[in-house]
């Protein structure tokens, strides 16, 4: 293991022993592929944030896990997610600065601390980015803490990056984080609602990342439509989601993974391959399975008749 991941697990060990399973479960589910991932995103994490940013960053990944455990065991009891409109959570959440950083740096880590994200960021890798032209140009739509997008562009050197985010911390920490990547040349972050690019005119591009936005939305059909509006056709792009996972934000409840399959084919896109998960411990006698679901989309070449 690298200094980097080794100051990280120290870190846990010393400060949050109780996520040692947990992370240790990250671990053993790719080995050589966990100490990749983590290596970029924790040389990263450094540049942007300076002094002790490793720790600060396990700090909020620990209460954003907390959060998500407590928002989950509470979904349980009432049998439905806390927020059902965005309006509820922009006032509460995303136009809460203190609030969206910690929150964003939280969910950056679990891109590899989390067994079951691990399995999403590994196929993301090996089946969307490995198949994208080395000079791709991609949009990211709602970039969170940017780290999809900047790990892309550090994989393909010729790639360009649009993103658009509704939230102000957001572009600020992807920015941060491109920079931190050495990739800023080679991104434009816009601070905009995503869904507005369904009535503007946007240059169509070669891929689109899309990372657990769908189930935010009060009308997520709508981002499939947009994602085929933006896509060249034979292009694809990556989408992931949430299924019976509740947060503070989410707000659209999916119960099964063909619900966003049939809402995608409805806008004309082709389901190239997907991936369900979830985690290896569930709050005893669940009823809801938290699931994390990639989906590798297609705009096709020709419409189907």
């Amino acid at each position: 293991m690298s200094d980097n991941i080794e100051r990280l697990l120290a870190y846990v060990n010393e400060t949050y022993p109780q996520f040692k399973q947990g992370i240790s479960e990250s671990i053993t589910k790719s080995p050589e592929r966990f100490e990749y991932i983590a290596e970029l995103y924790l040389s990263w994490i450094i540049i942007a944030r300076g002094n002790r940013a490793i720790e600060k960053s396990v700090d909020a990944f620990v209460q954003f896990t907390t959060e998500v455990n407590l928002s989950q065991a509470k979904y349980e009891f009432t049998g439905h997610y806390e927020n059902q409109s965005f309006a509820e959570v922009y006032e509460s959440h995303y136009s809460q600065k203190s609030q969206m950083d910690g929150y964003l740096w939280g969910v950056y880590l679990t891109n590899f601390l989390w067994a079951h994200h691990l399995e999403i960021s590994l196929f993301f890798e090996s089946r969307f980015l490995s198949q994208l032209p080395s000079n791709a140009s991609i949009i990211e739509i709602a970039p969170g803490h940017g780290g999809w997008g900047a790990w892309a562009l550090h994989q393909m050197p010729e790639a360009t990056l649009r993103g658009y985010d509704i939230s102000p911390s957001s572009i600020q920490i992807a920015t941060s984080v491109a920079r931190a990547a050495g990739v800023q040349n080679r991104t434009a972050y816009y601070e905009s609602d995503a869904l507005d690019l369904e009535n503007q005119k946007a240059e169509s591009c070669d891929a689109v990342i899309c990372s657990f936005l769908i189930e935010h939305l009060e009308e997520p059909d709508r981002l499939f439509a947009i994602i085929n509006k933006l896509l060249r056709p034979g292009c694809t792009a990556f989408v992931t989601g949430a299924l019976t996972a509740a947060q503070i934000d989410h707000i659209y409840e999916f119960n099964h993974e063909s619900e966003m399959l049939a809402m995608a084919e409805s806008h004309g896109l082709r389901v190239l391959e997907t991936l369900s998960t979830n985690p290896q411990r569930l709050l005893k006698r669940a009823r809801f399975i938290p699931r994390s679901m990639a989906i590798l989309l297609q705009k096709p070449l020709t419409v189907s008749s």
